[in-house]
């Protein structure tokens, strides 16, 4: 009898420590597990796991034996549907793409012109344009231009001249180089053709007369152009640009005298709104 109480001793004590080590064994996996699954408020939230979270483990909690085994958690854990990439990354994009059609527009420019007369003239254009927006770099347009330009009094020898240039231009634009959302740059190839009439009135003490001479103008040119569009209707722009014209008449006031000729190179820039439709 003395011989199975002490047997039983030992056994319940090596019982006692099986016990208290598969708790420690338990506790340790319940730690792990929890800090390796997603949270039932990170489910709840699209899928997007939080891993590495630490989760408090009660003193003396045990694994119950009614849970899975701690490798086929694990397993679970790692064979979880990744978070969609959206989740992950910021949206790159600035704004909208704006959708494809066909756009015109109408509007009004103020610029300043020179080469066609000894000072810089002050201009007015009005436009009309047609443009096939598409949101990406080939968005071709074009452009045609009716503009008047007057230059103030300029002294040619002992004579005042005065020059009127009224033309009409054609820009025809492939490309539209996007800055953000609603801006860019459009680089575009002109044509103007018109006529260019200069006035030269000789001072009076000379006896002399009011002369006047219209002469064509025809030159080819390159601009640039930004454009914003502050709302879907409103159109502001700035350009700029070189011409090279092909006609280059010589204003004199005495035979074989040159006092002005036009030169090789003329340039322009200026500023304008515009109307957009539909």
């Amino acid at each position: 009898m003395a011989h199975d109480r002490s047997t039983r001793r030992r056994r319940g004590s090596r019982a006692h420590l099986i016990s208290r080590a598969t708790r420690r064994r338990g506790a340790a996996a319940a730690a792990l597990w929890a800090a390796l699954a997603p949270s039932s408020a990170a489910r709840a939230d699209g899928g997007a796991a939080r891993l590495g979270v630490p989760v408090e483990v009660p003193p003396g909690a045990w694994l119950d034996p009614a849970e899975p085994a701690p490798h086929a958690a694990l397993a679970g854990a790692w064979n979880m549907a990744a978070p969609p990439l959206s989740v992950l990354l910021p949206s790159q994009s600035s704004g909208e793409p704006r959708e494809k059609r066909l756009r015109f527009a109408i509007g009004i420019h103020g610029s300043v012109d020179g080469g066609s007369a000894p000072t810089l003239s002050p201009a007015i254009a009005l436009f009309a344009d047609a443009w096939y927006r598409t949101g990406e770099v080939f968005s071709p347009s074009l452009r045609v231009w009716f503009s008047h330009a007057r230059s103030t009094t300029s002294p040619i020898g002992i004579a005042r001249a005065r020059f009127q240039l009224t033309k009409g231009r054609l820009d025809v634009c492939p490309v539209d180089l996007p800055l953000f959302a609603s801006a860019g740059i459009t680089p575009c190839a002109t044509y103007e053709l018109g006529v260019l009439h200069a006035e030269a009135e000789y001072d009076p003490d000379a006896g002399s007369a009011l002369t006047e001479h219209t002469r064509p103008w025809s030159t080819p040119g390159l601009l640039a152009r930004f454009h914003i569009e502050p709302a879907d209707w409103l159109r502001i722009e700035v350009q700029g640009g070189a011409m090279f014209p092909t006609v280059r008449d010589t204003y004199y006031y005495t035979p074989w005298t040159a006092t002005y000729q036009i030169p090789a190179v003329g340039g322009f820039f200026g500023a304008g709104a515009g109307v957009s439709f539909p």
